[in-house]
């Protein structure tokens, strides 16, 4: 069951108690990253008081918080994982550094985002902090849905048949302006290891008046150069 088909009601509630645990921790995001009982149970739909038994449970190992006025928020137990998960796993180490050096060569944040059932999450960015690098946060995840040069890319390589975005396939590339965020631009490139297994997508933000076309597919080089050095594929044809 994914996060968009408990929001709309699609499917019925999973029954398993780790997967109605599971369903509740998905529903945190960025934008919505506290909330109450009644809104937690409308958007999962699960009842009240199953909701409230597993909220009970999920608070208890410190995967929730719950405040002073009712409301829940993801508790410490998940940084914990996120730390583990951040000095164990091999992608977000070997994709680190080379997103370090594209953003000193070009002077913008750059991310790399994954795809998780019908949603982005950005697993790693780069360490350059600018004015508009608010929006590209670790652990975000936002609906393919709702557009980007990241999602078109996502869907573009992961649904390869879809014929939507067979101009991004053959571009080997997706530039996006102001689809998400007003003002904000981006390039996004694939990546692949080298076995062909696809990856996710490298993107380069910046302030739409800052950056033309031009300097974005300059910018598309650079990273392709960089992800290159630390044994990533770029493009498969």
């Amino acid at each position: 069951m994914t996060l968009d088909s408990a929001e709309n009601h699609e499917n019925a509630p999973p029954a398993g108690v780790l997967d109605r645990g599971l369903l509740i921790l998905s529903l945190f995001t960025m934008e919505r990253s506290q909330m109450h009982l009644r809104e937690i149970s409308e958007i999962s739909g699960l009842d009240k008081a199953t909701t409230l038994r597993a909220l009970k449970s999920l608070s208890n190992w410190g995967f929730l918080e719950r405040h002073a006025d009712g409301s829940y928020s993801p508790g410490p137990m998940n940084m914990r994982l996120a730390a583990i998960f951040k000095a164990t796993s091999n992608l977000v180490n070997r994709i680190a550094e080379p997103l370090n050096r594209i953003s000193d060569q070009v002077n913008q944040v750059t991310a790399f985002y994954i795809r998780t059932e019908s949603n982005r999450l950005c697993l790693v960015r780069s360490r350059m902090n600018r004015n508009h690098s608010y929006f590209v946060d670790v652990g975000a995840s936002v609906s393919l849905s709702h557009g980007g040069s990241a999602a078109r890319v996502l869907l573009a390589y992961s649904e390869p048949d879809n014929q939507l975005y067979r101009t991004v396939r053959e571009d080997g590339f997706a530039i996006s302006r102001g689809e998400r965020l007003r003002h904000y631009a981006s390039i996004s490139i694939p990546l692949f290891e080298a076995d062909g297994i696809f990856l996710g997508a490298v993107t380069i933000n910046a302030l739409s008046v800052d950056v033309t076309d031009e300097d974005f597919k300059r910018f598309a080089d650079i990273a392709r150069t960089e992800v290159q050095r630390s044994g990533f594929v770029i493009r498969l044809k």
